[in-house]
This record gives structure tokens, C-alpha cells and sequence, in this order.
């Protein structure tokens, strides 16, 4: 169901990822599986990277992709049996991977080992539960569900330019498995996010995770405690959808998050928060992201990211780190008391000169200062110092005081 690859580099003398990191993920466990039982211990580490993978691609050929849509959340493949691969039959397959709760509910078959049995209401019931376990336990998975189509439509009765058709086509599923994947949370974010709180910085976490995997991250990082009740907080885009315009408007000015959204959802969001009145900065990587990078006062893109969502955007991260954000608004927050240190000493300074000259000119007094004096006095006293006053280190509480009023 994917491009991605896994590779070996021979310099660092390691597996490297081609491709989403997602993606990539699956391949490994593909070779860690080893479901048909490939010998690997002649291989070089080139051939080694790739076996298992190596050897599936061989059994089935893939004729095309229905590629991911937010409407249905999930993608396929449509596969064809090879000679290598025949022994299962000449028939074509779909192979169908997505959001658990999506998939799930298009089944109408599990495979048990060897044998397909049909989805019954206790059945879903207990993999939507397990899907919950992973995605809110101690290691907040974010989860996958897997599903082959063995009986899909004949290629030429598939309409491939239309997206909107494309979950017409994936029914009928047969439940193969659910992937649970450790995403953790970089250690730093949790500070950078307290930090943010301290100087008047709202975070909201804006994610197409499912909602209960998101709200669990949250509590992870601090926007959440383990305690805090997260209604009128936290919305997926569907509920978010639900609500009156007036209810939205108002759902923006106190939500810490929002998931299993849409691009749309995005500048919605901030048009609302703009309407507030807040500045917005808005992160993102995807082409997606674009339109709400562009809307947002500060569009800031992942140096991951694509050159569309890099374009639309103010600043780009180099590092994907979020707490770089709240370093960089410690730097601005310092260049700007630095400055208004500056322009004060060069006022203060200037105006004993000024008031010399201009009272000297209005009681008809001789000259007190000279031009050469004053160029002195400009350059050696004012210059000098006030340029030093653009070098000071931040003040130690610079990240506890509030915004400053744009206006």
C-alpha cells in the first residue's frame, strides 16, 4: 500500500528510511514479520534491507493506487497476482489501509488465521475497544487498520479520475489487522508549552489523529492534566462541523484542540481566532497546510515539509522542533526591549544637546557647542554606548510577562 523503502547506508553503517516515516514503519514490520519465511542469512546488508519486501512485490503486481482522502480516510492498492504469486488464485485484491474507525466500519469480514469469518457487532466492538487501549494507554499509539477487498470491482467498471467515487469501491472489506506505531512527543515540548502558557502564549493543538489518541498526546505535553475534563476543549473536525457558526466562533476561544481535521477546518480556525482579535502563528508541512500557513500572521513551516507549504510561510524550522518557536519568540521579545533601551539613551542623551542649541540660538548667545563637538559628542558618548545596549542578554523574566499590545 505505499512507495516508502527502507535503505542501507554504507558511510553511517545503518538502515535509513525512503520515504514517509509512516510508510516506512510498516516496511520493518513487514521484515520483522517475515511471513513467508525468507532466508536471510546469506544476504548483504543492501539485499537484507528489502527481503521480506522484496518478496511479496514479487507475488503480486501493483496496477494502481486510490490515493488518500479526508472524506473516506483511508487508501488502496489494486494488486494482481503474479506467477510466483498464483497459487492464491488469478483473481485481482485490494489492499486497504486507513483510520481504524473509517475501515472498520466497511468490513464485513475478519480473516482468523486461514479462514475469513464474518464481522459480527460483538467483534467490531472489541477491535474498536483494543484500537482505544492503544491509542490512550501508557504509550499513546497511533493506530492503523489493515484490510484486503479479495473480490473488488473489474478495473474498466472503476471511475479513477473521481476521488469522490473511491469508497464506492473500497466495501466489502475483510479485516486483516490493526498497526499500532510509537510517535512519542519530543522531551522538550512539554517546557516549551509551559513556557508558552507564562508568557501569554495560547497553544492549541490542531491534528488529523483520532480524537481519544490526540487528547491523550495532550495530556502527555501539558495542554491537558490528567485530571482536566476536556469537553468544550477538545473537538474533532466532525463535531466541529455540528456546531452553529455563533457555537464555533465561540467553541475557538477556549478549545486547547482539535482532531481528525480537514484543511478547511485549518483556516477556519484561524479566521475565527483572528476575528478575536488574537495574532496567530500557524505551523504546518503538507500542501494542504498552505491556504492556513498564508492566512495565519505567522506561517511557520517544518524544514521536513514541502516547497509549497515552505513558500507560504514566514519561517521555516529547520530542526521540526516546536520549542525552536518559543526560543525564537524569546529572541524577538529581547531584540525589541533592546531596542526601545536604545532609542531611550539616544533621546535622553540627544536632549540636553538640543535644548543647548536651541537656547544658545534664542537669546542670541554665542555658539556653546561646535559643529566638531557635537559630531564628537554623537559619536563617542551616544554611539558607542547605545550599540551596546543592542547587544544585552534577555531579561530573566522576559518569557513571564504578557504580549504586547500590537496596537
Amino acid at each position: 500500500c505505499h512507495d516508502s523503502a527502507l535503505d542501507y547506508n554504507e558511510t553511517k553503517k545503518i538502515f535509513e528510511k525512503v520515504g514517509e516515516a509512516t510508510e516506512t514503519a510498516l516496511t520493518v514490520l513487514v521484515e520483522k514479520m517475515n511471513v513467508f519465511n525468507t532466508n536471510k542469512s546469506q544476504l548483504s546488508p543492501h539485499e537484507l534491507a528489502m527481503a521480506s519486501n522484496t518478496v511479496i512485490r514479487q507475488k503480486y503486481r501493483k496496477d494502481f493506487t486510490l490515493e488518500f482522502s479526508r472524506d473516506r480516510k483511508s487508501m488502496s492498492t489494486y494488486v494482481t497476482p503474479t506467477a510466483q504469486g498464483a497459487s492464491g488464485g488469478q483473481n485481482p485484491k485490494m489492499f486497504v489501509k486507513g483510520a481504524p474507525e473509517s475501515v472498520i466500519e466497511r468490513c464485513t469480514h475478519v480473516r482468523c488465521g486461514t479462514e475469513k469469518v464474518p464481522m459480527t457487532a460483538n467483534l467490531k466492538q472489541e477491535i474498536l475497544k483494543l484500537v482505544h487501549l492503544y491509542g490512550t494507554g501508557g504509550d499513546t499509539l497511533r493506530c492503523l487498520a489493515l484490510g484486503t477487498i479479495d473480490n473488488p470491482p473489474q478495473r474498466t467498471d472503476m471511475d479513477l479520475e473521481h476521488a469522490t467515487k473511491f469508497i464506492t469501491y473500497e466495501t466489502n472489506i475483510t479485516f486483516v489487522g490493526v498497526v499500532g506505531m510509537l510517535d512519542p512527543p519530543r522531551e522538550q515540548v512539554h517546557e516549551a508549552i509551559t513556557r508558552c502558557r507564562a508568557a501569554g502564549i495560547r497553544v492549541i493543538m490542531i491534528t488529523g489523529d483520532n480524537k481519544n489518541t490526540a487528547e491523550a498526546i495532550c495530556r502527555r505535553i501539558g495542554l491537558f492534566t490528567d485530571t482536566e475534563d476536556t469537553r468544550g476543549k477538545a473537538f474533532s473536525g466532525r463535531e466541529f462541523d455540528d456546531l452553529s457558526l455563533e457555537e464555533q466562533s465561540e467553541a475557538c476561544r477556549h478549545a486547547k484542540m482539535f482532531a481528525r481535521v480537514d484543511p478547511a477546518h485549518k483556516s477556519k480556525i484561524v479566521e475565527y481566532l483572528q476575528a478575536h482579535g488574537e495574532i496567530t502563528a500557524m505551523t504546518g508541512d503538507g500542501v494542504n497546510d498552505a491556504p492556513a500557513l498564508k492566512k495565519a500572521e505567522i506561517g511557520i513551516a517544518m524544514g521536513s515539509g514541502t516547497a509549497v507549504a515552505k513558500s507560504a510561510s514566514e519561517m521555516v524550522l529547520a530542526d521540526d522542533n516546536f520549542s525552536s518557536i518559543v526560543s525564537a519568540v524569546e529572541e524577538g521579545r529581547a531584540i525589541y526591549n533592546n531596542m526601545k533601551q536604545f532609542i531611550r539613551y539616544l533621546i535622553s542623551s540627544n536632549i540636553g544637546e538640543v535644548v543647548c542649541i536651541f537656547l544658545t540660538a534664542a537669546l542670541g548667545l554665542p555658539e556653546s557647542l561646535i559643529p566638531v563637538q557635537l559630531l564628537w559628542v554623537n559619536l563617542v558618548t551616544d554611539g558607542l554606548p547605545a550599540t551596546a545596549l543592542g547587544f544585552n542578554p534577555p531579561d530573566l523574566d522576559i518569557m513571564d510577562r504578557p504580549p504586547r499590545n500590537p496596537k
